[in-house]
């Protein structure tokens, strides 16, 4: 596969995968945020993700239009509808009518005015209506896609990115410091979680067993260890290397990882620290993503004598969106 062909179809399925998580993660300050004229409330998100200098240094004064349609946040919601939309046009002969159809529907609401009157009047319905679109173009990839090569980086590009938000909601938790049930219980929900954590924790919701659930579940789709576990099948299914061995620093890495969450409990997180547990695992998120591109898609643009630097420019600051 064309190194360009796969790099799209990666960041294709990563910022679909970011928009659906982003306003999970705003579900999770929701309630404080958009009945609170305080702005304050809405800190630990910006924290979260990465965006408080990006914040401070726009003209944008509400945090909320910020976070979903500001054209000076590289990761708004908007942003990352257009980008997805972006690397779907390069690569449309790699996937179906049906996923490109949906997809430009997507982009021409989230740009609408229509969008932004059903943000301020309904955001519960924004919030539904923007992670059904999500919902609807993973099942389109699952299932009007072919499963080879091309699938696998989109499926690379989705897990690392849901590994990364599912920790950003547990280091809002942390952040947060004393968290109450009711928080905990919007963090869960926010990964729809909540009803997979109930049928396991039969003893009440608390931040320890939260964090636990959430790590380290061997069966919840959204945990780290369960998209890592994940992540590991599918580069070892790009490299055709046997699981348990590793031919890359991709592999190298996210097996390590893997290890470690496997032989893990809530136990070395607090003997850690949260937030320090949690930051660790973030920089491992992004060393696989870095890997994942020198390996697949730098080296052999490097090699390719026909690439330009204005292409090798775009992919380099494509990827460096990855550390947000």
């Amino acid at each position: 596969m064309l190194s360009r062909v796969a790099n799209s179809l990666y960041w294709l399925s990563r910022y679909l995968e970011r928009v659906e998580n982003l306003t999970r993660l705003v579900e999770v300050n929701r309630y404080e945020s958009l009945d609170s004229s305080d702005q304050d409330q809405w800190r630990p998100l910006l924290y979260t993700t990465c965006t408080e200098k990006i914040f401070e240094g726009s003209e944008e004064q509400d945090v909320g239009m910020f976070i979903y349609f500001s054209e000076d946040n590289p990761d708004s919601i908007r942003e990352c509808v257009a980008h997805a939309r972006e690397n779907a046009r390069m690569v449309r002969d790699q996937i179906s009518e049906e996923i490109w159809r949906e997809l430009n529907r997507f982009h021409l609401f989230i740009r609408s005015e229509n969008a932004v009157e059903l943000w301020q009047n309904q955001p519960e319905a924004f919030h539904r209506r923007t992670i059904e679109f999500c919902m609807l173009l993973s099942g389109l990839i699952h299932a009007t896609v072919l499963h080879d090569e091309g699938w696998y980086f989109m499926q690379i590009g989705k897990l690392i990115e849901r590994a990364d938000k599912t920790t950003r909601v547990l280091d809002m938790l942390a952040y947060q410091g004393i968290t109450p049930r009711t928080k905990l219980a919007s963090a869960l929900k926010s990964c729809s979680a909540f009803n997979a954590f109930q049928a396991e924790y039969r003893s009440g919701i608390s931040l320890d067993n939260a964090m636990s659930f959430l790590l380290f579940s061997s069966s919840f789709p959204r945990s780290v260890r369960f998209c890592i576990k994940q992540l590991d099948h599918h580069l070892h299914a790009v490299s055709g290397s046997p699981i348990g061995s590793y031919t890359n620093e991709a592999e190298r890495i996210n097996g390590r990882l893997l290890a470690q969450l496997n032989f893990s409990s809530s136990l070395n997180v607090l003997q850690i620290g949260y937030h320090e547990y949690i930051d660790s695992l973030q920089k491992q998120f992004n060393e696989i993503g870095q890997q994942v591109f020198d390996t697949y898609i730098l080296l052999p643009l490097e090699i390719r004598s026909n690439t330009n630097n204005e292409a090798r420019r775009r992919l380099n600051n494509q990827q460096r969106q990855q550390q947000q």
